[in-house]
């Protein structure tokens, strides 16, 4: 009885989007040779019958060159549908046009007086017969056929070569039917000659401006009186950094390239924080030289290379934050305890240098806008005992780690607005208060375009290979050990099922996520977007093993509806 109910469902999905288009064009069929000849029932009659038949392989054959998952070219899925469909249909169809249906739709529209009501009794008069005699068809013969084309998939039959049941006679006249279409196949695919299919440029990141735009005049308005420098290591791509230079935004670097990148694009290096806790001596002497005046420390050893190759400079000394439960958690590389902080900064003064600030970073994608609140008592409470020491600080950078939305709702950034303003309510004195925002703003904005170069399945375990992985788009899945995810799509858009997404390297560790749910009968060739790919996936990329990494493509002035169309490739674009 399961399996009974198995096959109806089965059968059902194999002809129900087809039997809906062969419907709509025989009421269409019938009602326009209504309407040139009303009195004749018969032109009627074969009107529909002919409309339905069009209508019904014309839905047949989309829908199964889209669903059957026959692996080779394009010319052979075809060839390989086109011969099922002969066996499938042939000796029904024949029946069907000349005798059954015909008769059937005469009949019931002369016996209603009704032609619409008439079609709709005879089509279901002629359907019995006709999916009675395509299913025997199917189940007998076409089935085993397309098996022998088919990618090996967990859900295929596995009721061998024959039917249960089937006789000697039955399995003679499968093998000989079988063998036949595969010669049908083979003559069909070999009548002209394959032309070669060009290889994709290769995985291609889009970034929206105007998405970037948005996010920076929203984080802004929600951090009024906070200066933003933008985390350069984020995404240091020349057009970007240029296009956030011109909203205003300010800039945080980690490394004399990434000074040289932005005073290129026209950046004051005295605008810059150099706020890497711990840089190479002659990256200090060469930023000093540069014009950049403010550097962060967390360690004596910093604070003398800072005090011999950039004397006189203000400095920000990095405090420690408690563990948190970020989604990219800090992992206590850099930070100092308050004692420690307290100390660093009268040893700066002491060193010639100026004791400009306090920093600390909560961890990258945040989602919890409390987690600011008690590194900045903290810093409160380091700015009063420096105070009774007769040390005033002038700034206070709360970092970055404000978040971008993963495929999994996040607070607004109103909400981490409000969450940082009351707890700076709480310090002794007003300060400059800075902030270093990265993937919270560009984020959202991009758009990783890869293509399919393979698919298996290895112990019932689906995979699914795309020119991008870890080393050259998305190293956050290799560093969060697949916790932080890129949000997928694919251009088919078809009945999806569950897939293992992995890179091109023959890296084991190369994979991006388990369990993404994308359409399921994804090929080679085939698009899939990678969502919320702006930060850190060119960054990162490498051309480990010989892959590309990703180009960059800006795009502007779209609508929400234009960027909700550029979700998917393939036939959109």
């Amino acid at each position: 009885m399961v399996e009974r109910r198995r096959r109806v469902r089965e059968w059902i999905g194999r002809y129900l989007v087809a039997e809906l288009c062969g419907l709509t064009a025989a009421l269409a069929a019938a009602v326009a040779a209504t309407a040139l000849a009303p009195d004749r029932l018969v032109v009627a009659a074969y009107a529909s019958a002919l409309g339905e038949g069009i209508g019904f392989y014309a839905g047949y054959l989309v829908t199964r060159y889209l669903r059957e998952d026959i692996a080779g070219p394009r010319r052979r899925r075809w060839a390989v549908i086109l011969a099922a469909a002969v066996v499938e249909f042939g000796p029904a169809e024949i029946l069907d046009t000349v005798l059954v249906r015909p008769a059937a739709m005469f009949i019931g529209a002369w016996t209603t007086g009704n032609v619409v009501a008439g079609v709709l009794i005879g089509k279901v008069v002629a359907d019995l017969v006709f999916y009675g005699l395509a299913i025997t068809s199917y189940e007998m013969l076409v089935r085993r056929f397309l098996r022998r084309f088919r990618r090996p998939q967990p859900s295929d039959d596995a009721d061998g070569p024959s039917a249960p049941g089937q006789s000697t006679s039955g399995r003679a006249l499968a093998e000989s039917a079988d063998e036949l279409m595969t010669e049908t196949v083979a003559l069909l695919t070999a009548a002209a000659p394959v032309e070669p299919v060009e290889p994709p440029s290769g995985p291609e990141l889009i970034m929206d401006l105007d998405v970037v735009g948005d996010h920076y005049r929203r984080f802004a308005a929600a951090l009024p009186g906070v200066t933003v420098h933008f985390a350069t290591k984020c995404n240091p791509d020349r057009a970007l950094l240029q296009h956030l230079h011109r909203l205003g935004c300010g800039f945080e670097v980690a490394s004399t390239p990434e000074l040289d990148l932005l005073t290129d694009i026209g950046v004051r290096p005295a605008d810059l924080i150099f706020s890497n806790p711990v840089k190479p001596w002659w990256h200090i002497r060469e930023a000093y030289a540069a014009g950049v005046r403010r550097f962060a420390a967390d360690s004596d050893d910093e604070l003398t290379k800072l005090a011999e190759h950039a004397p006189g400079t203000r400095v920000l000394i990095r405090v420690a934050v408690a563990p948190a439960a970020s989604d990219v958690p800090s992992e206590g590389k850099f930070g100092v305890d308050a004692d420690e902080a307290v100390r660093l900064v009268l040893a700066a003064a002491d060193a010639g240098l100026r004791p400009w600030g306090l920093a600390f970073h909560v961890g990258s994608q945040m989602t919890d806008p409390n987690a600011w609140i008690d590194p900045i008592v903290s810093s409160a409470v380091i700015m009063e005992r420096l105070l009774a020491a007769g040390v005033r600080l002038s700034a206070l950078d709360i970092g970055g780690g404000f978040p971008a939305d993963y495929g999994q709702p996040v607070p607004p950034i109103e909400a981490y607005g409000d969450t940082i303003a009351r707890a700076l309510a709480t310090l002794p004195y007003e300060v400059e208060v800075l902030a270093e925002p990265g993937r919270g703003i560009v984020a959202d904005a991009g758009r990783l375009h890869t293509t399919v170069i393979g698919t298996a399945t290895r112990l019932d375990r689906r995979w699914l290979h795309l020119d991008v992985g870890a080393f050259n788009g998305a190293m956050e899945a290799l560093e969060t050990a697949r916790q932080l995810v890129l949000p997928m799509s694919d251009c088919r858009g078809g009945p999806l099922g569950t897939w293992t997404v992995t890179g091109p390297s023959c890296d084991s560790q190369d994979t991006l996520r388990d369990d993404a749910m994308l359409s399921r009968d994804l090929q080679a060739g085939d698009r899939v977007v990678l969502h919320t790919a702006g930060a850190y996936t060119t960054a990162y990329a490498s051309t480990f093993n010989g892959f590309p990494v990703p180009t960059i493509r800006y795009v502007s002035g779209t609508t929400p509806a234009d960027r909700a169309a550029g979700e998917l490739v393939g036939s959109a674009q």
